[in-house]
């Protein structure tokens, strides 16, 4: 049973075939595999008669180095002597061309390094002039030794080469006997594998019509998926200006899929007529572009005339053949329409409530400067005039409330500055972050004078934002470095900028190929521990004491909801004892 469902299987039709193609590939192997051997015993006899031509040319070179100093010796005429100093630069022109033919070839090597040694000691031999007749005949004598055993080396090597020669021809001659036998048994059996392939084939054509059948079940299926889904499809095909549309892209319509007519006309009489310019448009945009977006429209269906919403997606595909076909999907999004309209409305609801919170917020600081106001002017009159008249206890308690309605003056201004700071509903326009800066800096004039505080910058880019809020930004930045200063350290504050893309930076919830200006404020001052780099844009945070360090808490929310009105990023990295690095990104 097991073996029948195999056998039947479009796996086993596959491997028929993949077998076939294996033996084609096979057989190109062996017929590539003679080929080259041919062209290695080639490229052999080649080598070994370049080799044995180039031996040759090797003793001539040295015979010819001999006759002319022997010619020198015996004659005393100079002319003798050009053979002689040519012959070394053509020898060691001989041992190149030797050494790079016989490279792979370890035996050859061998032999060449003896002879060139020998080749060398033959050159010392040679000897223009010589005192003793003694002297010339033990010189002659010597080197004809040297002579006889370079020619017993070259003779060697050329030995080898010659049998090299012997043994490819010899296996030339194998594979000559045996490729035929191997490429007519391999083409053989390719041919009854895909005779077998094609009579299995033929035998499940019963199967693939039974396959059909199924497919039309499978078909229903989907009918029914669409219904319960509320979507519809169709294709078009291109180059038959032909549309195919599924049952329920009728229903969604309201029309009868058995009596409309398979044409885009029947759908597009019952788009709205503010619709219709754009549905056409995305149909005509979607013939030419791979990723067209999505486009949402209103319909009123033919059966109840009740108007519907659909979103509609294509996507041009292209098969193996290069046939273009347009595929698309389209959906009833009526009842999500409805539910993000409800939501639009509570958020602008919601947008309203925030809105009167922060105009009750700005009222209520308004005010409670007016008692202040006269707190101060009473602190003021008694100051002047009731000093003198109070005890100790009472002079301690007259400071304390000096400085209690100080800083309540600063906490109001600071709700105020937060307060405006939090409307975002600006419109930008380009600010020249330069002027910012030096605004701010005018601004802080006076304690940067005191402090003896050092502020460097390049030239600053231009950006889209709301100029008083990018100034409060730059002030409350500056201010907050001096402020946490190294007590005796000169503060110094370090303005940096580059332009980035979101995607490749870490620090920022951003994957897009978005530009950002990333501006950094670093200072030398007393720093603080990373894990409250969240937590000091909190409003009203404060990490030291009133009395070490005095502020609101106040000034570090401001600037993160300033950077956040400019859809941008601020975060700090901090080291204690070492200095705190701002680090704002502002869209480019």
């Amino acid at each position: 049973m097991l073996n029948s469902k195999f056998f039947n299987s479009f796996s086993f039709i596959k491997g028929i075939f993949y077998t076939a193609l294996f033996v084609l590939i096979f057989l190109a192997s062996i017929t590539y595999r003679h080929i080259k051997e041919l062209e290695n015993i080639r490229e052999s006899m080649l080598k070994t008669y370049e080799v044995s031509l180039e031996l040759e040319k090797l003793i001539s070179y040295i015979k010819d180095a001999e006759t002319s100093d022997r010619g020198f010796v015996l004659s005393n005429d100079s002319t003798f002597l050009e053979p002689y100093s040519n012959a070394r630069d053509k020898v060691n022109n001989s041992f190149f061309i030797l050494r790079k033919a016989t490279e792979k070839d370890t035996l050859q090597q061998v032999h060449l390094n003896t002879i060139y040694n020998l080749v060398d000691r033959r050159f010392v031999y040679f000897k223009k002039e010589f005192s003793t007749r003694y002297e010339f005949q033990d010189n002659l004598r010597t080197g004809k030794q040297i002579m006889d055993s370079l020619r017993l080396e070259v003779n060697q090597m050329i030995t080898n080469e010659k049998k090299q020669i012997h043994n490819n021809d010899r296996i030339y001659r194998i594979s000559k006997s045996n490729t035929p036998l191997i490429l007519f048994s391999t083409f053989l059996i390719s041919i009854l594998t895909i005779v077998l392939g094609y009579l299995k084939i033929s035998k499940n054509y019963r199967r693939i019509l039974k396959s059909n059948r199924q497919l039309k079940i499978y078909d229903e299926l989907s009918n029914q998926s669409q219904k319960l889904g509320n979507y519809g499809t169709w294709i078009y095909h291109i180059s038959k200006n032909e549309f195919l549309f599924s049952e329920n892209y009728f229903n969604l319509f309201g029309l009868n899929p058995k009596t409309t007519p398979h044409k885009m006309d029947s759908f597009r009489t019952l788009i709205v007529t503010e619709d219709k310019e754009k549905y056409q448009k995305s149909f005509e945009d979607s013939l030419t572009r791979t990723d067209a977006p999505s486009i949402t429209f209103k319909i009123k269906r033919k059966d109840t005339g009740e108007l519907r919403y659909l979103r509609t997606k294509a996507k041009l595909i292209t098969d193996k053949n290069g046939i273009k076909s347009l595929i698309c999907t389209t959906r009833d999004i009526t009842d999500d329409y409805k539910k993000a309209l409800l939501i639009e409305e509570r958020n602008q609801e919601l947008e309203k409530t925030n809105m009167e919170l922060l105009e009750f917020n700005h009222v209520a600081s308004h005010d409670l400067q007016e008692p202040l106001r006269k707190i101060q002017t009473f602190i003021s009159r008694i100051e002047d005039k009731e000093t003198e008249n109070l005890s100790e206890n009472g002079k301690l308690y007259f400071d304390r409330i000096k400085s209690a309605a100080s800083r309540m003056r600063i906490l109001i201004d600071d709700l105020l500055q937060y307060s405006r700071s939090n409307r975002s509903q600006e419109t930008f326009t380009s600010v020249d972050l330069n002027l910012m800066l030096s605004n701010s800096i005018a601004e802080l004039s006076e304690t940067i004078s005191e402090q003896n505080a050092d502020i460097r910058y390049p030239e600053l880019p231009i950006v889209k934002g709301v100029e008083f809020q990018l100034e409060q930004l730059f002030t409350n930045l500056i201010s907050n470095a001096i402020k946490y200063r190294k007590p005796e350290v000169d503060p110094v504050i370090k303005i940096t900028w580059e332009e980035i893309t979101a995607s490749k930076e870490t620090d920022i919830a951003d994957n897009t190929n978005r530009k950002y200006i990333k501006i950094k404020f670093a200072d030398n001052g007393i720093g603080f521990e990373q894990e409250f780099a969240e937590k000091i844009f909190n409003l009203f945070q404060r990490l030291h004491s009133k009395t070490d360090y005095p502020g609101t808490g106040v000034g570090l929310a401001i600037c993160k909801k300033i950077v956040e009105n400019h859809r941008g990023y601020i975060l700090a990295k901090s080291i204690p004892n070492e200095g705190t690095e701002f680090i704002i990104y502002l869209p480019s």
